[in-house]
């Protein structure tokens, strides 16, 4: 005969619970806008990547308009994660 692990006849309060949980991931994609020339872009581009870290996942800079009067804006996503409990 083999003996059961599980001792059904002990006090609930001995038993193990597991808790519930799930992880949320939330992408947020923001923008930063009137930059006056590329090389301030890319400035503030690497100072939220040090912000950020691996949290940030796509960057991307783009010239609006034409000319000297052009701006140019950041573009770029942060991922976070939460966990959560279900019950």
């Amino acid at each position: 005969m083999s003996k059961s692990t599980v001792d059904f006849s002990a006090p609930r309060w001995r038993q193990c619970l597991l808790k519930l949980t799930r992880v949320v991931i939330h992408d947020d994609r923001r923008r930063l806008v009137l930059m006056p020339d590329r090389m301030s872009a890319e400035d503030e581009c690497g100072k939220i990547k040090r912000e950020y870290g691996a949290a940030m996942i796509a960057s991307k800079i783009v010239k609006v308009g034409r000319g000297k009067s052009g701006t140019y804006t950041l573009a770029y996503t942060v991922r976070e994660f939460r966990t959560e409990a279900l019950f």
